[in-house]
């Protein structure tokens, strides 16, 4: 039976006999918990934990009146409250007017917090109560998706991925919604699936419930975003650190919903527990991608799988075909063949001549702009693109450094941008370093899980680009940008002593503004890739106006 069949199965079973995870408490009770817990931040910062516990006994005594409210805080805080608290109770009015409410956790759902130690003691269930901000109707039976923390570089290929491809695309908008959160890769993708197929869904903000909805905003870019209701333990600021309240999250996450799918868990980790310790307590429906091969990246799936059987449904990777790149588009422009090898770069001194098709060529005569991969969306590309061509499987979508310089070559343009410079103007970046000195300036970056410079980029005349502005960057300290004129602030770069806080290594160059690549003409620069299949694959997507250097030819 495959994976749409059984969880159709499973969806049909569920259809008449699931129960709302939660449920909506009346407006006198909301308007009181809103009031109290902006008076306990306010007046003790009582936040997190301890917050919730005080909830949870407001909400035993049946407070449901202003005035008992205020004896009961006079009570049990031993404060005189009256102006703070009705500073409290007037935006607890305003957050109702604009739609804000408060959740409970509805039998059994309640239970998935028992065993976890840090969410519960003596002092109850934390949370007591979930935040809401939106429509939230819980007509049909709800989905979270679960995955261990990924490289932030994501292959479109990867396994993960496609079993998410594969699962999100059997599901039936009329029978299931998808509950999910924003701030990391999977539920991101998760949710732009949700926008564009218009699959019903709700969100539990990592952060507080009052800037969730900003965040939305930034990330899709779109109005609509303020209809995709949002859920919440915190209210108006950060209450836990912030690992913690990752760790709630992903509880809340799956508590709420009434089916799991699982794509890759480490074990023994904190999404491992998680998943676990509900199962133990609150048992439902688990799809768990089977792998054909167990690593340290998905180790807990097995466990799940034999743990807790009875519930988990087994599923295999589809049998995806390749995504085969079009057919390479035939340009008449020269390859350069003899270029330097990688195992011959530490030999080769600065401004060797190296012969072409077009006579000799100095590499110390160019600048050149080192492509990279790129961990997010691409400069003039949205962040809901960046997801939408990952769950499409584009073909560049792996945003590898031959794939940003497909991209640059496709735009006809090296996009100026700000994210290095002091001054916030816009500048490209060169190196003086020809390919043959990569060595000398790349490094490791293992929060990317990729080197800092790769061999792929464009080559410019260097007088060619100082006619254009380009100068070299100014290193130094805080005492050194003070003293440049503001017209040359662009050009500086904070570098320190210590190896890890200098740059000087990168011998960079800048040009400020963006460089429409047609200005260059052929004899005046050239593209450089690293191996001759690399070369095809560019001439696949594009045929560049510039020359195509094959360094490992």
């Amino acid at each position: 039976m495959d994976l749409k069949t059984r969880l159709n199965a499973v969806l049909s079973s569920l259809a008449h006999s699931y129960t709302s995870p939660i449920v909506r408490l009346d407006g006198q009770t909301a308007h009181c918990i809103l009031a109290a817990s902006l008076f306990m931040r306010r007046s003790g910062k009582i936040s997190g934990v301890e917050q919730h516990f005080w909830i949870n006994r407001l909400l035993a005594a049946g407070i449901r009146t202003e005035s008992d409210l205020h004896s009961w805080l006079a009570a049990s805080f031993s404060a005189s409250i009256p102006r703070l608290l009705d500073t409290c109770r007037k935006q607890a009015d305003e957050l109702l007017e604009e739609g804000v409410g408060v959740f409970g956790w509805n039998a059994p759902f309640s239970d998935s917090f028992a065993g976890e130690a840090l969410l519960q003691s003596s002092r109850g269930p934390c949370p007591t109560v979930l935040f809401y901000k939106g429509s939230l109707d819980f007509d049909r039976p709800l989905l979270a998706v679960f995955n261990s923390r990924k490289p932030r570089l994501a292959s479109p290929h990867s396994n993960w991925l496609e079993a998410l491809r594969s699962c999100l695309l059997s599901l039936d908008s009329r029978g299931i919604a998808l509950a999910g959160s924003i701030g990391t890769l999977t539920y991101d993708l998760v949710c732009a699936h949700a926008w564009r197929s218009g699959l019903s869904q709700l969100l539990v903000a990592p952060g507080p419930l009052l800037n969730a909805d900003r965040e939305l905003l930034k990330r899709y870019g779109d109005e609509s975003a303020n209809r995709i209701p949002l859920l919440s333990c915190m209210l108006d600021s950060e209450s836990c650190p912030k690992r913690q309240a990752q760790v709630c999250r992903d509880r809340i996450l799956g508590a709420l919903a009434h089916i799991h799918l699982v794509l890759e868990i480490r074990s023994r980790g904190n999404l491992s527990a998680v998943l676990e310790d509900i199962q133990a307590n609150s048992p439902r429906p688990q799809f768990v991608l089977d792998p054909e091969e167990t690593n340290s990246s998905n180790a807990g799936n097995r466990t799940l799988l034999t743990k807790f059987s009875e519930h988990a449904h087994g599923f295999k990777l589809p049998g995806f075909p390749d995504f085969p790149s079009p057919n390479p588009v035939q340009t008449h422009l020269p390859v350069i063949k003899n270029s330097p090898r990688s195992s011959e770069w530490r030999s080769r001194p600065r401004g060797f001549y190296f012969s072409s098709l077009r006579g000799e060529i100095i590499w110390g005569n160019y600048l050149y702009h080192y492509t990279r991969a790129s961990s997010g969306e691409w400069p003039g590309e949205t962040y809901l693109e960046y997801l939408l061509n990952l769950l499409d499987a584009h073909a560049l979508s792996g945003h590898s450094a031959l794939e940003t310089l497909i991209r640059i070559l496709q735009e006809g343009l090296v996009r100026a941008g700000s994210k290095m410079v002091r001054c916030k103007a816009e500048v490209i970046s060169w190196s003086s370093h020809p390919p043959g000195e990569l060595f000398e300036m790349r490094k490791w970056n293992r929060g990317l899980a990729r080197w800092t410079v790769e061999p792929y980029g464009i080559a410019v005349r260097r007088d060619i680009l100082r006619s254009l502005g380009a100068k070299p960057a100014i290193y130094g300290g805080e005492q050194v940008y003070s003293r440049i004129a503001e017209s040359e602030r662009y050009r500086f770069q904070l570098s320190r002593s210590a190896p890890s806080s200098s740059w000087r290594h990168e011998r960079e160059w800048r040009v400020p503004g963006s460089l429409a690549l047609n200005m260059i003409e052929s004899d005046e620069g050239f593209v450089f890739v690293e191996t001759k299949g690399e070369k095809e694959k560019l001439c696949g997507y594009v045929k560049p106006g510039l020359p195509i250097v094959v360094l490992d030819a």
